[in-house]
């Protein structure tokens, strides 16, 4: 799991000689050399020593949390770049001290002593120099420069939809939101239940870092990453009072070259209004990193519709509603084929007339089934044969386009292309 933004020392921590002539925790916390005690005792064998078997996980190290029955999906990730830990399931973490003050019962002065006894002797230095060889060469400022330098990154994120412009501050919230809540979603039976009955894989939620808003934790979890609640307000994840915007949603992010560009929230009580809640700003194309590159793409409303069609792979977008902004238009423009496949209403069919007028010949309507229940793409993911009926949709709007389509350039127009899989379903129908 990629991580751009890794969390700071969670203990602020002053160093004095002075003599330690007083019992008070706080005073004997002070003068004690921390940053040499953890010099000696790197967060990861600490951890490691306590029987916790541990993973990489991009710049991190997961493992299962020894501090609650942790089953299922790893819950427990170890930072080494910050030498500290953070549970996303008991929502508790800090450093080194922290961890063993918490596992061994003990106060500060108890962990401070097991640490200086078990680590006095080791050479630092070296082992210090072999965590940084066995970590990744990765972080919010090389990867700028990395993308900085990649005319294809800067293609796929560079579209006119982009969405609104947030500065350092703001995606730094945005990218610990994601982090929180895709670890959340691991962690809450509810949300991994309401994922499966979309019918989404547990593969395509991952591959698109979706993730789900809990109750009220985003706040604290900023505070503990040091990052400004202010510029959390400004980007639309907190409202003036401090609560969360997204709570109780499931949610999606467009991740554009590894920076958050927008969150959309879908609500898991049915009595939720409304259904749908985005961060604010211009809503941007939704799957464009996945599909920007392909020479047609098919085009849709919903969130769940995009996701389900990347499941199929096939390459795909999503306005997120039916209205289709000039830059909008603008990102569309750059693909031989635009494949719509709207909705089955009457919002849907009034839009998919406007796309046709204004895309011109590149633009092929798609009729979905008329199946009773089926009103979009997502609907048909929960039909046993719902993506041999959608393939065979496809096939036959490529090979008999409606409307502004082929005939005006009689030339053949080139279908999405997705798996071979997915091509031979569409023949055999």
């Amino acid at each position: 799991m990629p991580r751009s933004q890794i969390p700071p020392q969670p203990r602020a921590v002053r160093v004095q000689t002075s003599r330690m002539h007083t019992a008070h925790p706080e005073v004997r916390r002070a003068r004690v050399d921390v940053a040499a005690l953890k010099r000696d005792a790197l967060i990861e064998e600490v951890v490691g020593r306590y029987g916790v078997e541990l993973r990489s996980a991009g710049r991190a190290l997961v493992g299962r949390c020894p501090f609650h029955d942790d089953q299922g999906r790893a819950n427990l990730y170890i930072y080494p770049d910050t030498d500290s830990y953070y549970c996303y399931r008991c929502n508790v973490g800090g450093d080194a001290i922290d961890f063993v003050e918490r596992i061994e019962h003990v106060d500060f002065r108890g962990a401070v002593e097991r640490l200086s006894g078990r680590w006095r002797n080791t050479t630092s230095a070296a082992r210090m120099s072999q965590r940084h060889a066995a970590l990744p060469r990765r972080g919010p400022h090389n990867d700028r420069a990395v993308r900085t330098n990649d005319p294809a990154a800067s293609d796929r994120a560079g579209t006119a939809d982009a969405g609104q412009a947030h500065d350092v501050a703001e995606r730094a919230c945005l990218a610990a939101a994601v982090e929180l809540y895709e670890n959340q979603l691991r962690a809450e039976t509810r949300g991994r239940e309401y994922i499966e009955a979309r019918g989404l894989h547990w593969s395509t939620a991952a591959r698109f870092r979706l993730g789900y808003a809990g109750a009220q934790e985003l706040a604290d979890f900023l505070r503990w990453r040091r990052l400004s609640l202010t510029a959390a307000r400004r980007a639309g994840l907190l409202t003036a009072d401090g609560r969360e915007v997204l709570a109780g949603r499931i949610v999606v992010p467009e991740i554009r070259v590894g920076d958050v560009h927008w969150l959309i929230g879908r609500a898991i009580d049915p009595d939720m209004e409304p259904r749908y809640l985005g961060l604010r700003g211009k809503k941007p194309l939704l799957g464009w990193e996945a599909a920007g590159k392909a020479p047609a793409i098919v085009l849709v409303e919903g969130v769940f519709d995009v996701l389900v069609l990347h499941q199929w792979e096939i390459p795909a977008l999503a306005l997120v509603g039916t209205h289709a902004r000039p830059d909008i238009m603008a990102s569309l423009a750059r693909f031989e084929r635009v494949y719509v496949a709207l909705d089955r209403d009457d919002a849907g069919a009034a839009a998919t007339a406007t796309l046709l007028l204004e895309l011109g010949p590149r633009a092929v309507p798609v009729t979905l089934p008329a199946i009773p229940g089926v009103k979009d793409v997502a609907d048909l993911a929960l039909l046993p044969d719902g993506q041999r009926l959608f393939a065979r949709a496809l096939l036959e709007a490529r090979q008999h386009p409606s409307g502004m389509s082929v005939a005006a350039t009689g030339s053949k127009a080139p279908a999405p292309r997705p798996t071979r899989s997915v091509r031979r379903t569409a023949n055999a129908a």
